[in-house]
């Protein structure tokens, strides 16, 4: 850069040299009037040394404005706005009301602040300023009719509203109205645009991978470029206690089991040395259970709490801090569950006894209530959202002298009835019986039973068979379900994703194995999961899938799911029953059962605030209908909510769900309702504060104002504008131009003249 400074310096003495070379000495001309010459000779004398150094004044000129050219010269912008004076200027204030906007601090919450120093700047805006306001909840704004409509809005921000997207999507949303502004501006009188941010500067409130989009947006407008002004209201070392989150899991509990609530509390700043924890159910005049919690800095601690013999039916609960802080939206968290009577599926099987584990995994879960009838015993299958047949010797035969099991299941499957097919082992089931080409028209049947498959004699036998087999032995003869990404997008081992990311779950850490099952044939069937081969062309499947016209689906799993007896090694096919790690036995039978009926477990009645919830109602009935919503903030119409005949819905939008806290819909005389809970995002108890440089990179280097900074406009628009101008064209086009013109006056000036006389 210097060098080219210097040579720039050399250059501009070239037009002396060159002057110095070409200088005309005035001509002698032989007069006779000596005395009149002697005048016109100094005449003309005044006249070339004042041609020569125009002439020279421009070639230096010229010289150095064309190394200033390569220079590439660049001015920052507010040299320009400093003449803004009392000029308009367009302005879109952004205010962050998230939550976290609650710390207080010498006396005021950070929206307190962010506030007070918005009206602040807003007064300093000169007449006829266009303005507008948005906030975090509000991202997509518009512009006020009048200064004073944006001071009525800004006063309005008394109380964070939880839950909204975080300050870039306002910032966004402020481009394109900057970008729309400038298509109604006049453009040989464009006013300055400012985007003003008052924010406290936390994790959640800025979004950093928005930030390409954020620049090519703020890019978009033009003329003249957007001075920032980001002013952060919060604090550099906060020091709070908080609820991070309450968990119940399931939110459907079946009657017989304990609810069980997870809390989860941490602590930002110094440690704790003790914060009590407080429970309180269906807001009982009891006094509510208090755990004793020791919170370390950054490391979140749990509490749990257990209720035992509760109604069935709808329950909500309250955790809170004994003890409040500077931030209070998390020293409080709601949670709704339901207690339910456990769902009723129906096993039949020739042996009761076969059914022991069956239907022992699903008392332990408690979410179904399994019962066990043998074929003549089943009556009426309408009651139970599942019927499982397992190691039923013949489907096909009449029962009590009526139809079979198979018409009788067909019949169920049509209606919108589930069904599981186990057969049993070839000493307990009659595969003709259970072949689709000896069946009656609408039978449930998935494939022909071909033949039991056993894994060993698929392998290498060992060299000496009486010898005791190596550990590695137990999986050369047997098979694992494959367990591929295009087996994962099935509905069914969905739960395997979440597990494969834990990595701690019993099916995928000891890999179950079968060496014992049946090949099917079932052209028009959909498999669900295959035995694992080296081939995929070998693979045969493990679990098969139909769906009935009606609704209903039906399921075959090839290998038996009886009592493991251990007495009767051919009996035993898999190890699916072992209990000796984490308790498989249990997931199986329940993650089939779910799939088909869906799980309570996919209930959900906890919310985040700024979220749209939908909540399901009874059906009309006929008529229209009128339901009460009670909860906090729900006053005057909003707590009346009308239904049409076949609304099967009632949904709140997101501008509706911005207040935390348990809410009930009910009917007027209380005969149903229904339940949910709202919370704010658990994230915004993160107050660390986000990198500057990442605010920097979209607002400029400058932008970011402490909140005790004096703002004055003319300050900020110099101060934040970070848009340099390139002067490198403008330069250029002068160039051209005093070229041109010292050509033109060169070739005047030495132009020949005719010699007088």
């Amino acid at each position: 850069m210097h060098s080219i400074i210097v040579a720039g310096v050399l250059l501009a003495g070239l037009p002396v040299l060159l002057h110095l070379i070409m200088k005309q000495e005035p001509k002698r001309l032989p007069f006779p009037a000596f005395r009149f010459l002697k005048v016109k000779q100094k005449t003309n004398q005044r006249k070339m040394r004042l041609r020569h150094f125009l002439l020279l004044l421009l070639r230096v000129v010229l010289i150095a404005l064309f190394a200033a050219t390569l220079y590439q010269p660049v001015v920052e912008s507010q040299s320009f706005l400093n003449v803004l004076g009392d000029q308009p200027v367009t302005a879109v204030f952004v205010v962050d009301t998230s939550p976290s906007m609650g710390y207080a601090a010498n006396d005021k919450t950070r929206l307190d602040e962010a506030r007070t120093r918005a009206l602040e700047l807003l007064d300093d805006l000169p007449a006829g300023s266009r303005v507008a306001v948005l906030d975090t909840v509000d991202p997509v704004g518009t512009w006020e009719q009048s200064v004073s409509d944006a001071r009525r809005k800004l006063e309005a921000f008394k109380e964070p509203r939880g839950g909204g997207p975080p300050v870039t999507a306002a910032l966004g949303a402020a481009y394109r109205l900057l970008q729309a502004a400038e298509k109604d501006a006049d453009a040989a009188d464009p006013s300055p645009k400012l985007v003003a941010i008052f924010s406290d500067r936390t994790a959640n409130s800025w979004n950093p991978e928005r930030g390409d989009d954020l620049k090519k947006a703020r890019d978009g407008v033009t003329k003249p470029p957007v001075s920032h002004l980001y002013v952060d209201v919060g604090v550099d070392q906060p020091a709070d206690v908080a609820i991070a989150d309450v968990a119940i899991r399931p939110q459907v509990v079946p009657q017989n089991l304990p609810v069980t609530v997870d809390v989860t509390v941490a602590a930002t700043g110094p440690d704790v040395p003790e914060a009590v924890v407080k429970c309180r159910l269906d807001g009982a005049t009891t006094p509510p259970e208090k755990r004793n919690v020791r919170l370390p800095a950054g490391t979140p601690q749990p509490a749990q709490f257990t209720f035992r013999d509760l109604k069935p039916g709808l329950h909500q609960l309250e955790v809170t801090l004994e003890t409040p802080d500077r931030l209070l939206f998390n020293n409080t968290r709601f949670a709704t569950f339901r207690v339910g009577e456990a769902r009723k599926i129906l096993t039949i099987a020739d042996d009761p006894d076969d059914a022991i584990y069956w239907q022992l995994a699903h008392q332990t879960k408690g979410e179904f209530a399994c019962d066990v009838k043998k074929p003549d015993d089943v009556g009426d299958l309408g009651p139970y959202e599942a019927v499982v047949l397992l190691s039923v010797s013949d489907p096909s035969r009449g029962i009590a002298g009526g139809p079979s099991l198979w018409a009788r299941l067909a019949d169920y499957t049509a209606r919108g009835g589930k069904v599981i097919v186990i057969p049993g082992g070839p000493e307990q089931v009659t595969p003709a019986a259970y072949d689709p080409a000896n069946a009656e028209p609408g039978a449930v049947l998935l494939g022909k039973l071909v033949k039991v498959v056993e894994t060993e004699k698929l392998f290498a036998p060992l060299a000496d068979p009486k010898a005791p087999k190596p550990p590695t032995h137990r999986f050369q003869v047997g098979v694992p379900w494959a367990i591929d990404d295009a087996a994962l997008r099935h509905p069914f081992l969905a739960p395997f994703r979440d597990w494969q990311l834990r990595g701690n779950v019993d099916f995928l850490k000891k890999k179950r194995l079968a060496w014992k099952f049946w090949e099917v044939e079932a052209p028009s069937t959909s498999v669900i999961v295959y035995y694992d081969a080296d081939e995929p062309a070998d693979r045969r499947p493990a679990l098969l899938e139909k769906s009935i016209k009606g609704g209903g689906k039906v399921l075959l799993l090839t290998t038996r799911m009886d009592t493991p007896w251990e007495d009767k090694p051919e009996r035993k096919w898999h190890d699916y029953w072992e209990t000796s790690e984490n308790s498989w036995y249990v997931v199986f039978p329940n993650l089939l059962v779910r799939y088909l009926c869906g799980s309570a477990a996919d209930a959900n009645f906890n919310h985040l605030t700024g979220q749209a919830v939908g909540v399901p109602v009874p059906k009309g009935g006929g008529k229209a209908r009128k339901l009460i919503l009670e909860g906090p903030g729900v006053t005057g119409r909003d707590g009346t909510v009308d239904l049409a005949d076949k609304q099967a819905e009632f949904k709140l939008p997101p501008t509706r769900t911005l207040t935390a806290g348990n809410f009930v819909l009910r009917t007027e005389d209380k005969s149903w309702r229904e339940g949910f809970s709202l919370n704010a995002p658990g994230d915004e108890s993160n107050l660390s504060k986000v990198p500057a440089e990442a605010i920097a990179d979209v607002c400029g280097p400058k932008s970011i104002i402490p909140a005790e900074k004096n703002l004055k406009l003319r300050d900020v628009i110099e101060a934040s504008t970070d848009h340099p101008i390139d002067l490198t064209p403008w330069l250029l086009i002068g160039v051209l131009l005093l070229f041109t013109f010292e050509g033109v006056f060169a070739n005047r000036f030495y132009r020949a003249r005719p010699t007088p006389g």
